[in-house]
Parts: C-alpha cells; structure tokens; sequence
C-alpha cells in the first residue's frame, strides 16, 4: 500500500486546502472591491504624456 496515497486525503490536507481557498477568495475579493471603490477623480486628474508627435 502506498503510504503517501494516504496521507493526501487526511483531513488535515482537507482542512489546509479548504482554508486555503477561502483565502485565496477573500484575498482577490478584497483587491477587486478596492480598485472597484478606488476614487475616480484619481484617475481623471492623471497626468499621462502625449506620445503623439506634431509637425
């Protein structure tokens, strides 16, 4: 018997693998509601260099 086929399936790598997903979930939810949230006059009042050139 393969000992290790064993070892994977225990709760405690359950347990690890559902907690890290919650993570994972939480962490990209809490990214997307902040640029989400993130205040547009920010944006507005950027500054970005013309590439374009004029003769």
């Amino acid at each position: 018997m393969d000992l290790k086929a064993g070892y994977r399936n225990s709760p405690a790598d359950r347990l690890a693998l559902a907690t890290m997903m919650i993570c994972f979930l939480a962490t990209g939810a809490l990214l997307i509601t902040t640029l989400a949230r993130m205040p547009h006059a920010q944006v507005q009042d950027a500054k970005i260099p013309s590439t374009v050139t004029t003769k």
